[in-house]
């Protein structure tokens, strides 16, 4: 029986074959949206599964507002290494505790060196302490987990990077010179471990593990109080809730020990409810869990949605051919069913045909996606395969799954109907009326056209909020300046200035692609002021391009700009209230004296953040140096537009002092480009599925269309005979779809409002809500919806009655 019922599925689908392309096309179209999401969300969720063993590894995270973007307090990464300590020593259950650098002292990318070769470029190379490997479960190619960081100035190298620059992984003993800094003159550090590179990826992700045994540095020192990344694992039988609470405790020890040392009280920073934290957390859900950004999940939420009701499309086109196809398919079930065919053999007939045009899409999906991956892999910024992946088995139990769903959805409804027809009605000639389905597939129709025209909508207020965006005033000029990544010493700074056509070198710590954003209170006439504070030399401004507002910036005509002159942004002197240029307000600083500042400027806000963010309210401050050894900004303002040969002779004065180390630069152009990249992304897929979505509609549309032509050309010819014109006849069968067209627009309205309103409120400047898309989106669907019915409808009525009539 499952053979006939095989040879028949595959005869109705060659009989019809432009109907099957379309269902099993757009099937497989909706199935390869979908399944890219699966291959992107299982690659997501597969962070830190590499080791079984990682399901005792915790990363440890402290709640403070130090470096945070919004000068809010945060559940941050980044932890004072005092911490490592107070695990080791108070809790019992902690197997290991490590400490990983945070990287902010050194470039993001290291120079290394082997014997008299050149220096080789590698990034992600982290310093640690002898406990990594006793945390992470690393297996060893080369050497062992106990003794490989066990000394100091020692590397251990991961399998990829030893065969990158060895040819092999036997390399226990050598060494390599580590370069961390430009005027670094590098490190001997011996080859003491190989480790294989994992099969899944890594929230803590490296190239090479250093321990460097620098004084400063050093992790295992107890009174080192640096902020660093710190892991710990705890014993298998250990309760994370019980854990974290006696954590918590020994903090607040801690807390009142160090501002003890810092003369300062433990509750006048702590009231109100505020409280110190400190809390484990499972290192499988680092990844999806950042301290400051929205995480992967929330991220790809709309695109999961999309993809999800791409798919409902598909299964709903294959609903309404299916189902306006019965009328074909009535003398069929009415012969069978005189002949003794049960029900339930029906059904499983009709289900069957539905899996073969689902298994025929399933394979269709999959060589699409070889197809589109690579454009996919470049829009997310993944390398993801599909037949590479260590997921593999579970991503074919999806499918499979996915499978079964697909049929079930798209062909259990139509094999309801089929098998309901009742066999003396069919086989007397009156099948049509007792057809089923037509205001289900008047639904569908709706709610297919409901998604696509919330699709256009949602795209043409996308593209105005990016213009927005894109044209929007930054409150400083982006253009002819570069940002190098080295804090600012005056040999190379010199050196610079004498170039021609170099116009300003300066650095900030506050700069569009690198903030280090610094919290500080100040007094006002008795009133409290949070303020975020940023550090720049004499030039930086100038630099940057800023528009003044009112009074000036600062200069070196003035000595006291280097001492207690400020200037504020427009966010601050709103704070401030009304005149305030030449005011004064204080700041006690960390051993309780008060310092005046004099207010001698306000700047127009710049935007060093995404348009998500509000401008902090800013107070700029002069130092010769930019305030901090580690800004990494060095910003260098052209006076002309053609600025590549300035860049090369840049990089010569650069190799002179740094030989071996790269220059690192960006111009701020591309880092604003760069800003806007994640909303470009995002709209550039909804533009592509939107173009599916408004697709696939419309194959569904022509297809129905085309059948409820044929399942009237009677009627047709008829109403031809007694004189109506080919125009009313295309009118008559416009009318009924553009009636579900206009409906589906009225839905999708509200609908469509809704979405985009939640996701313009994502941006703190945004445009108001525009009512010309909503318009636009409807006269679009409904014009392509009335060309595609009337192309069907002109053949039905250009048709030769009496070949419809000769027989009655």
């Amino acid at each position: 029986m499952f053979k006939l019922n095989l040879k028949i599925a595959w005869r109705n689908l060659w009989k019809n074959k432009v109907y099957a392309a379309i269902n099993i096309g757009g099937l497989a179209l909706g199935l390869t949206a979908f399944v890219l999401m699966l291959l992107y969300i299982n690659h997501e969720e597969s962070y830190d599964t590499w080791s079984p063993d990682l399901k005792n590894v915790y990363q440890i995270r402290e709640k403070h507002d130090f470096f945070t973007p919004d000068n809010k307090e945060h559940w941050n990464e980044i932890s004072n290494s005092r911490i490592a300590n107070l695990i080791r020593t108070k809790l019992p259950q902690a197997f290991a505790v490590t400490k990983v650098d945070n990287d902010w002292d050194f470039s993001s990318v290291y120079s290394l060196k082997i014997d008299n070769a050149n220096p080789v470029v590698i990034n992600k190379i982290k310093d640690s302490d002898s406990s990594f490997f006793h945390v992470f479960p690393y297996h060893f190619l080369q050497g062992s987990a106990d003794k490989a960081l066990e000394n100091k100035n020692t590397i251990v190298l991961k399998e990829s990077l030893a065969i990158k620059l060895f040819g092999t992984t036997k390399v226990l003993g050598k060494t390599v010179n580590v370069v961390r800094w430009r005027s670094d003159k590098g490190s001997p550090l011996t080859i003491t471990g190989i480790v294989a590179d994992p099969k899944t990826p890594q929230s803590l992700s490296f190239n090479a593990i250093t321990r460097t045994g620098d004084k400063d540095k050093d992790p295992e020192n107890p009174t080192n109080n640096n902020y660093c990344f710190l892991y710990a694992k705890l014993n298998k039988l250990s309760d994370t809730l019980v854990i974290n609470q006696t954590l918590q405790k020994l903090y607040i020890d801690l807390k009142k020990n160090l501002l003890g040392g810092q003369k300062q009280r433990y509750n006048d920073l702590y009231k109100d409810g505020k409280l110190p934290g400190l809390k484990l957390i499972p290192i499988e859900t680092v990844h999806s869990t950042p301290p400051y950004k929205m995480n992967w999940f929330e991220k790809l939420k709309p695109v999961i949605a999309i993809s999800a009701f791409l798919l409902l499309i598909s299964v709903i086109n294959f609903i309404n051919l299916a189902t306006a196809q019965s009328v074909q398919r009535a003398k069929e079930v009415g012969v069978k069913k005189v002949l003794g065919c049960y029900k339930r053999q029906l059904t499983w007939q009709f289900l069957i045909e539905s899996a073969l045009q689902s298994i025929i899409s399933l394979f269709l999906c999959i060589i699409l996606i070889e197809v589109v991956l690579p454009a996919f892999n470049s829009q997310f910024n993944v390398d993801l395969s599909f037949w590479h992946n260590a997921q593999l088995l579970t991503m074919i139990a999806q499918l499979a799954g996915l499978f079964v769903l697909v049929t079930l959805l798209a062909g259990l409804y139509p094999a309801w109907v089929l098998s309901n027809y009742n066999p003396v009605s069919v086989l007397k000639g009156n099948y049509e009326n007792v057809l089923r389905g037509i205001a289900l597939r008047n639904v569908l129709v709706v709610f297919q056209f409901v998604i696509s025209v919330t699709f256009i909508i949602s795209i043409g207020i996308m593209q105005m909020q990016s213009r927005f965006m894109s044209n929007k005033d930054l409150g400083f000029e982006r253009g002819n300046l570069i940002n190098i990544k080295s804090n600012y010493e005056d040999n190379f700074a010199e050196r610079l200035k004498k170039i021609p056509g170099i116009e300003y070198v300066a650095t900030t710590t506050q700069v569009m692609g690198n903030t280090f954003n610094v919290p500080e209170e100040v007094k006002y006439k008795g009133n409290s002021i949070n303020l975020n504070t940023v550090t720049v030399t004499m030039d930086a401004l100038p630099a940057l391009g800023v528009k003044v507002i009112q009074g000036r910036i600062f200069s070196k005509e003035f000595k006291q700009d280097t001492v207690n002159t400020v200037v504020l942004n427009e966010a601050a002197a709103n704070l401030f209230g009304k005149n305030i240029i030449g005011q004064t307000y204080g700041k006690v600083d960390w051993e309780g004296k008060t310092n005046i500042f004099q207010i001698v400027g306000i700047i127009k806000n710049y935007h060093n953040e995404g348009f998500d963010k509000s401008v902090l309210p800013t107070v700029y401050k002069v130092t010769s140096l930019g305030g901090t050894s580690n800004t990494n900004n060095l910003l260098v303002r052209f006076n002309t537009s053609q600025y590549k040969d300035l860049i090369n002779k840049i990089e010569k004065q650069w190799k002179v002092l740094y030989p071996n180390f790269p220059m690192e630069y960006t111009s701020l152009d591309d880092v604003f480009s760069k800003s806007l990249e994640d909303n470009d992304r995002f709209m550039n897929m909804i533009i592509l599925f939107s173009i599916v979505s408004v697709s696939l509609s419309l194959l569904g549309l022509f297809a129905l269309s085309t059948f409820v032509a044929k399942r009237r050309t009677k009627e047709i010819a008829v109403r031809k005979v007694l004189g109506a014109s080919n125009i009313q006849i295309v009118n008559l069968l416009n009318k009924s779809f553009l009636i579900l067209v206009i409906v589906a627009n009225l839905i999708s309205w509200p609908i469509a409002y809704i979405i985009i309103k939640k996701w313009l409120d994502g941006f703190a400047y945004r445009i108001d809500m525009p009512v010309f898309p909503f318009f636009i989106a409807t006269l679009i669907s409904i014009i392509i919806a009335v060309l595609t019915v009337s192309i069907q409808a002109r053949k039905a009525a250009v048709t030769n009655p009496v070949n419809a009539l000769k027989y009655e």
